[in-house]
């Protein structure tokens, strides 16, 4: 029988298994000790099961660096554009499809979703 060796990535005490998802080539954030915390706060909220949700003014790069851990992990991570249009049935669709893909998920101003939806 033949050992299979898996890839893990290990932060603090945490360590998650790598996706071996194909991700194409693109770009990649520039590494900041702000950009490793946020990558430290993010990877311990996933091992808690617990989600994260980055906060700071606009253009700060939020998204940007959940989507580039995503890839770091080799995981897919989807990004909704929130809007105040979206109704429970779009929600309860949407995040059933996320939970059935496993993909990781980055909600884009989710201020904008009504309190009812929620």
């Amino acid at each position: 029988m033949e050992k299979v060796h898996k890839v893990h990535a290990k932060v603090f005490h945490v360590s998650k298994q790598y996706g071996y998802e194909f991700l194409p080539n693109s770009y990649r954030l520039v590494v900041t000790p702000m950009t490793e915390r946020v990558f430290q706060s993010i990877f311990l909220a996933i091992h808690y099961d617990f989600g994260a949700a980055p906060f700071g003014p606009a253009g700060t790069g939020k998204t940007e660096t959940v989507k580039d851990l995503s890839k770091r992990m080799a995981r897919n991570a989807f990004v909704f554009n929130c809007n105040t249009e979206m109704s429970l049935g779009t929600m309860a669709e949407l995040l059933s499809g996320i939970c059935a893909c496993g993909y990781w998920s980055c909600f884009d101003e989710f201020n904008r979703i009504p309190l009812s939806v929620l």
